[in-house]
């Protein structure tokens, strides 16, 4: 749920195979650090309107943790005549390796500013998430186990030209929670769960903000999918800033199933650039 998506735009290119009554999603990314993550999503259409489905995921980060962590997902989509809204709470649960969990939920407006019936349009989205998180304290010097608050905003304006050319652009922005971000030790939390980041990795430490530009081609009618690229930019409230940059390709297989294949340089001011890698493919009945 966290992959590169211009808002509607790369989607409404796969619709009609949406328009199924089941279908699944298979997100494997990997790369530095031998890390690697694995979700697993089953989605439902109720309704003409209504969508819900339900999520799996495990993230594995040997520079974090030594043990998988694991989270659950419970998507809810609903298509009004002038708006989308979609509703996602979430669930890490506490395990005897990790000693730390989270649960909460991210809520997503999609509101049409200017629809033409030559494709174009303009639209805006608007995000808002909380999570209580329970993970390890320095404080005093001696770690203690405890709970606290995040609460995150997100803006997002994206245009389309024709249907064929996606720009979007993206901010982020998350209040300081009631603890000191240096005294946090190796929470579970994935903070893409509370606003997008545009990363494939998961990022525990605590963001302050991020911006983020996208871009995409339509490459109909000679090929059936979709190019694109994103770079982001993330300050955290204890560490260096970030840089972020994605290229994909996301292309129809035949007539029930895509695959969605990206890559992502990451970098922070301290560090050399890190390599990794998405595969995302969509199976629909």
């Amino acid at each position: 749920m966290k992959r590169l998506l211009l808002a509607a735009a790369v989607a409404a290119a796969f619709t009609a195979r949406a328009s199924a009554a089941w279908w699944i999603e298979n997100d494997y990314d990997f790369g530095s650090n031998s890390s690697y993550k694995n979700s697993f999503t089953l989605f439902r259409n109720d309704s003409r309107k209504l969508t819900t489905g339900l999520n799996l995921a495990f993230y594995k980060d040997k520079a974090v943790y030594r043990d998988r962590v694991y989270s659950t997902r419970l998507p809810l989509m609903y298509s009004g005549r002038s708006y989308f809204l979609s509703l996602t709470p979430f669930l890490y649960p506490v395990s005897s390796g990790t000693r730390s969990g989270a649960y909460g939920g991210k809520l997503y407006l999609l509101l049409p500013v200017n629809e033409q019936e030559n494709g174009s349009y303009t639209h805006l989205i608007l995000t808002g998430a909380w999570a209580r998180q329970k993970a390890f304290l320095t404080g005093s010097g001696t770690p203690y186990r405890d709970s606290f608050d995040q609460t995150a905003f997100g803006m997002q304006a994206e245009k389309s030209y024709y249907g064929q050319f996606f720009f979007l652009a993206s901010a982020s922005g998350f209040l300081m929670p009631a603890i000191s971000a240096g005294d946090l030790v190796k929470p579970a939390l994935d903070q893409s769960d509370l606003a997008y980041l545009g990363v494939f990795q998961p990022v525990t430490a605590l963001p302050e903000w991020a911006l983020s530009i996208q871009a995409a081609r339509n490459m109909q009618p000679d090929y059936d999918s979709h190019v694109y690229a994103g770079y982001s930019k993330i300050s955290f409230r204890n560490e260096v800033r970030a840089d972020s940059i994605i290229f994909g390709i996301k292309t129809a297989l035949n007539d029930t199933s895509s695959l969605d294949m990206a890559y992502d340089a990451y970098k922070t001011d301290a560090a050399p650039w890190k390599n990794y890698y998405r595969f995302l493919l969509q199976l629909f009945f």
